[in-house]
């Protein structure tokens, strides 16, 4: 789930050493973020949408901020999948073989045989251990990809404080670390001069940068917003729903249909069904999709399990305390 995250961070916090061979495009890519930063200064103020809408994103709203699920939350159980076996190896050895085979071997008996053990129990059960300490060093060596997904918190989310004109970024440090942004920094992934009306539908993600020219930080930042947008125009809407929020308050919007949470198994059946949706739009029960979807239902299903599972095994997202009361304060702090 966190992948790309931890990609764009250990891209953007790379050292000379990291990016040998790389300087070219690296240059490139700061004399990109000189001209953005100065070419979208003051897009806030800008209407870019005729509709906003919260595009399925928003977890709670209310006078003084408003939180916004990420891209990339469907991304997820393919890791968990991945190393299923690993995992069930892992568990299954120590509860269930293990315990009589150290017994047979403390004890010179085989439970339940009745007779002595021989030298081929003694290789045998040498080679059950050998076998679960090496899905162990497995386990730890790859226990940096389990974290993507598993025992990390549940989703990253953004907040948007209108009254403190500041935007809060809650997520895992290997993937960004919490961050503090003046609103006023922000640079998002549409043109101020352009208002999008086509709804051809295509997967979008609104992406919001943080430059480190505009921001004062070491490096630059950028996380990407929103469920998995259907078409350019509902990117443009969800960017005016938030921009409206934070200039003119959430009387100039429509109430959000607010997603909950808690990981509610039905929903993680929405995370498979987000890869063919714009597919089925386009052509819905025609007899080509009907049979598509009838043969990938079987992976669908295997993916909502693991994706349900993946959330199970993480744990509801902890605003530091400090960063709790800044977030939510109503004045500037």
């Amino acid at each position: 789930m966190y992948f790309v995250e931890w990609l764009m961070r250990r891209t953007l916090t790379a050292s000379k050493e990291d990016i040998t061979g790389f300087e070219g495009d690296m240059k490139q890519f700061e004399k990109a973020t000189e001209k953005y930063g100065k070419q979208y200064r003051g897009m806030q103020e800008r209407q870019v949408s005729d509709a906003p809408s919260d595009a399925r994103s928003i977890y709670k709203m209310n006078d003084t901020y408003m939180d916004v699920r990420t891209f990339f939350d469907e991304w997820r159980g393919g890791v968990l999948l991945g190393l299923s076996p690993l995992l069930l190896g892992l568990f299954f050895f120590p509860v269930f073989i293990l315990p009589e085979m150290t017994v047979a071997l403390f004890t010179g008996m085989v439970p339940g045989a009745g007779r002595s053990v021989s030298v081929g129990d003694y290789v045998g059960i040498a080679g059950t251990w050998a076998i679960w300490l090496v899905f162990l060093a497995a386990f730890v060596y790859l226990f940096w990809v389990f974290r993507m997904e598993c025992l990390v918190q549940r989703h990253i989310v953004v907040r948007f404080n209108r009254k403190t004109r500041k935007i809060y970024i809650n997520r895992p440090n290997f993937a960004g670390g919490n961050q503090v942004y003046d609103w006023d920094d922000v640079v998002a992934s549409v043109d101020p001069g352009d208002q999008v009306v086509t709804k051809k539908r295509k997967r979008e993600i609104l992406m919001l940068f943080f430059f480190k020219q505009r921001t004062g930080a070491e490096y630059h930042d950028v996380v990407f917003l929103g469920a998995p947008l259907r078409s350019d125009h509902e990117l443009y809407a969800l960017w005016e729903y938030i921009r409206r929020y934070m200039e003119e308050g959430p009387e100039s919007i429509p109430n959000p249909k607010c997603i909950p949470r808690f990981p509610w198994p039905w929903r993680s059946l929405l995370a498979p069904w987000s890869f063919l949706e714009n597919k089925w739009a386009a052509a819905p029960w025609s007899p080509r999709m009907i049979a598509l979807v009838l043969i990938a239902s079987p992976v669908m299903l295997l993916h909502a399990l693991a994706h349900w599972c993946s959330l199970l095994l993480c744990w509801p997202v902890y605003w530091p305390r400090q960063l709790r009361r800044e977030s939510t304060a109503s004045e500037p702090v």
